[in-house]
């Protein structure tokens, strides 16, 4: 019997052993991370009471609220979002908060938790109180953060720190969309830029289990359940050049919320933010929130007639929060612009379904500015409960994936990494 025989079954042990405590690992973070992204989600709630004493949605909050307090509302939370930052530019030593991108692509994995929880808290003023930005953004960071934090102080030799972080994020994106399997792809495509075939096991068992939790404590089902049978008939072939036409404007779309940065440099810049908000509020009660309600009506309602000023005004809403430094993300955002596109362009050209253009908008937009095909096609079957629209999504978004990709290589989160948000 050889040396290399005599340890075989030895070394095949460990390797099983190692195999079942990052499984059990990955777990831990997926109970952590979903946890996290409930419990901050029950804090925006609590702190949308506190400012308009109004439970429910934010857009139904701006209707149920007089004219001046509909416009002061957000110029309020722009004002506390602005004190603390300048307390902890002034007085706080914790350094510049990381996004998870680059923490994993530029730092090694290196993700420092008390600079995301400073940050979160600026934001959570801006989101009680209706800015046009994306609650879930704060909400993957602030998870993601805290399960670094812990993966650090509890290290797993097995598991890499990239992996930590790719675990609680796609735990994260799970708990928030309802989408387990987009949150496997969220981390494989967005955070770890590659696909570490040996490490989706562990991003699997993370994604589901955050999913699990939020489904079980929160919601469950898809969150924008679309109950029509759609039939893929010839008349649909307009999805190509829809697909095509959302592929070309990624970019623009991307300069767009780069658009109105030197509003950062002016004073008090969120508060002018806010007040954008709440005057466009005016307008269209929709603008207020990260755009979930007003992607819900034009999915149930794509008749709806005032779209096309839904769209434009949150259009100029997001740019404004974005550009002027606002805490927050525009993934959902992002949908409803995708899917209010589609809709609009059914319209135009007279298509049977438009919801089902909607759907395609939605998933076309997000992969030709994420970069992530695979992650956007998942998302908007999970979102839509359209399991049986997966294979034509994902044609789709290959095709507006390439076509964003040839005008510019840069995809959203390089935005996200590369831009300030602090300032």
């Amino acid at each position: 019997m050889t040396t290399a025989t005599l340890y075989a079954p030895r070394t095949s042990s460990r390797r099983s052993t190692a195999w079942f405590v990052t499984a059990a690992w990955a777990i831990g973070l997926g109970l952590i991370s979903g946890f996290s992204c409930i419990g901050l989600r029950l804090g925006f709630r609590a702190l949308q009471w506190i400012f308009v004493q109004h439970s429910g949605t934010l857009p139904a909050a701006a209707v149920a609220l007089s004219p001046a307090r509909r416009v002061l509302t957000p110029a309020l939370g722009a004002l506390l979002a602005m004190a603390v930052l300048w307390a902890v530019r002034r007085w706080s030593l914790v350094g510049h908060s990381v996004d998870y991108v680059e923490a994993v692509r530029l730092r090694g994995g290196k993700m420092a938790f008390l600079p995301t929880l400073w940050r979160t808290l600026p934001s959570a003023f801006s989101i009680a109180t209706g800015a046009a930005v994306g609650r879930e953004g704060s909400m993957i960071q602030f998870s993601t953060a805290l399960t670094a934090w812990v993966a650090e102080r509890f290290p797993v030799r097995s598991a890499s720190r990239s992996l930590h972080i790719a675990c609680g994020v796609a735990a994260a994106v799970a708990a928030v969309y309802q989408a387990p399997l987009a949150g496997v792809f969220f981390a494989t495509e967005v955070v770890l830029g590659e696909w570490p075939w040996l490490d989706v096991p562990y991003l699997a068992l993370a994604s589901v289990t955050g999913w699990l939790v939020s489904r079980e404590l929160l919601d469950s089902g898809p969150l924008f359940l679309v109950g029509d049978h759609f039939a893929l008939v010839r008349a649909d072939l307009w999805a190509l050049p829809l697909a095509l036409l959302l592929g070309l404007a990624a970019p623009a779309y991307q300069a767009l919320l780069r658009s109105l940065e030197f509003t950062s440099s002016w004073r008090l810049p969120l508060l002018w933010s806010g007040l954008a908000v709440g005057a466009l509020s005016l307008l269209a009660p929709a603008v207020w929130g990260n755009g979930d309600v007003a992607l819900t009506e034009v999915l149930r309602n794509p008749a709806l007639p005032s779209i096309g000023l839904i769209l434009i005004v949150r259009l100029v809403a997001t740019t404004f929060c974005v550009g002027s430094g606002t805490v927050g993300g525009v993934f959902t955002p992002t949908l409803f612009a995708g899917a209010a596109a589609g809709i609009l362009a059914a319209h135009l050209v007279g298509a049977a379904q438009p919801t089902l253009l909607g759907v395609f908008g939605l998933s076309a937009l997000l992969a030709a500015v994420t970069h992530a095909p695979l992650m956007a096609s998942f998302m908007a079957v999970e979102l839509t409960g359209q399991w049986k629209l997966w294979p034509a999504l994902l044609i789709l978004n290959l095709l507006a994936h390439s076509v964003a990709r040839k005008i510019s290589p840069q995809s959203l989160y390089h935005i996200a990494t590369s831009t300030p948000t602090e300032e």
